[in-house]
């Protein structure tokens, strides 16, 4: 029997859920022809997004109503299929890019493929805990090595998921004038107040659990001691709450109804995907000293006062 990461059937249900959507958007243009021009770029025709039908039929759709029922079924051949059918939707996705840049037009197709290629890929990923293990503790080396190591991983997320995601994001709302950028006043003072704070809580955080945990936030880098001191005694997962504080200031920053809908969905993703797997993990690695420390300290709501409990050396 297939296991996931998260323990759920968050991949079955996505894979399933994923190719009745693109059946049903096929089924709507076949069945009203006047809503195909609002996918077809400007200057090209209808038959260059309809060419398109008999390959999403064949492989994409199959491959997601395959993929869901075999996760849900919990064979092992649900993680070839779920990583087949990723590939599929990444394709999908380059060639609909690659039409909008050559077109200069059409981006609405490639902001619906996008969150389909994030979904796909993790919905895999998740599916393949039996076969590639996402958790793993740090190998023991020196604490400036484990800072160091927590300093770069800062510096290379914030860079892809704060800087470049946003404004690739951004630059759809420019190419979309259906999700206009909106605009406050003040809008940099708050965006910069928001970010501010966020960053010095994920920065402390960060230096915290590889200084007294022995490791990284990377999953498979992980600590080897339950880190409950400082932002950890307070709350259970201050760097993420930490980064969607980081995420929202961004998008005020640029004004982005999109780079909003993205941290909303990366909230979700955490919540329902991530934090599952990561506690499942915890509870394996730490037991009753987790369990303690899940039963006295919430995951999104802080509290008063700090954790006294003794989880560390």
């Amino acid at each position: 029997m297939i296991q996931t990461s998260s323990g759920t059937r968050f991949a079955g249900f996505y894979f399933l859920l994923q190719g009745i959507a693109v059946s049903a958007w096929w089924a709507w243009l076949l069945m009203v022809p006047d809503a195909r021009g609002v996918f077809v770029p400007a200057g090209a025709s209808e038959l260059e997004l309809m060419a398109f039908l008999l390959p999403d039929a064949a492989v994409l759709v199959s491959t997601s109503l395959i993929a869901g029922a075999l996760f849900l079924l919990g064979s092992s051949w649900a993680v070839p299929m779920g990583w087949l059918c990723s590939g599929a939707v990444l394709y999908a996705t380059i060639y609909c890019l690659s039409w909008a840049m050559l077109r200069e037009s059409g981006w609405l197709n490639v902001l619906l493929m996008l969150p389909a290629t994030l979904l796909s890929c993790l919905s895999a990923v998740d599916g393949s805990a039996s076969v590639v293990p996402l958790f793993r503790s740090a190998a023991s080396r020196a604490p400036r090595r484990h800072v160091a190591a927590t300093l770069a991983q800062i510096v290379v997320f914030w860079t892809l998921f704060l800087l470049v995601v946003p404004q690739l994001l951004a630059a759809l709302d420019d190419q979309l004038p259906v999700i206009p950028r909106f605009s406050l006043p003040g809008q940099g003072l708050l965006a910069g107040t928001l970010f501010t704070p966020c960053s010095l809580l994920g920065l402390v955080c960060g230096l915290t659990m590889s200084r007294r945990g022995a490791g990284t936030p990377l999953p498979f880098d992980a600590t080897n001691h339950l880190v409950c001191k400082g932002a950890y005694g307070h709350i259970r997962n201050p760097m993420v709450i930490a980064g969607l504080g980081q995420g929202l200031a961004v998008a005020l920053w640029l004004g982005s109804w999109i780079v909003v809908a993205y941290v909303i969905l990366g909230g979700l993703i955490w919540q329902y995907v991530v934090r599952p797997a990561e506690e499942r993990d915890l509870h394996e690695k730490f037991g009753s000293e987790y369990a303690q420390y899940q039963q006295n300290v919430r995951c999104w709501l802080p509290r008063r006062r700090p954790y006294s409990g003794s989880a560390e050396p």
